[in-house]
């Protein structure tokens, strides 16, 4: 888990997004996990504590990804997960076990540094990067 996070109000505050409670809600459960979460898993996490419905949850998502506070992460089935974009979540691998579906951040490589290598000499503009790895976890496999 990440030592240090991102302050809710701040983060909303820093792109112009109003602080609603269900945008609030959305961003403190994704600040507060140390892994990328589904729609399904939010909506999970936020089980009991404010009334809020599947489609509200994915448009949040898609405005907080639209205004870069989130990374979108699809998973080898195509389902997306979302986990924080910021200074304390630098881009990292992921590992998706395909026997429990939970998937895992990996230590973070020097992938945020291919920014730049590839900015500099090449110009090009780059939006994404990604590495997925997909297996089993130990947890799975019975060796945990």
């Amino acid at each position: 888990m990440r030592d240090k996070r991102c302050d809710v109000i701040q983060t909303l505050e820093n792109v112009g997004l109003n602080k609603t409670p269900h945008r609030r809600t959305v961003l403190e459960i994704l600040i507060n996990t140390d892994r990328p979460l589904s729609a399904s898993d939010v909506l999970k996490r936020n089980f009991g504590k404010k009334k809020i419905n599947k489609v509200t949850v994915y448009r949040i998502l898609s405005t907080f990804k639209k205004e870069g506070i989130i990374r979108e992460v699809p998973n080898a089935r195509g389902i997306k997960h979302y986990e924080m974009a910021c200074r304390h979540n630098p881009i990292h691998p992921h590992f998706h076990c395909s026997v429990c579906k939970t998937m895992t951040c990996l230590s973070p490589l020097t992938l945020s540094n291919a920014l730049e290598w590839f900015a500099k000499p090449y110009d090009f503009i780059v939006e994404d990067i990604s590495v997925n790895i997909t297996g089993v976890c130990n947890r799975c496999r019975g060796k945990e």
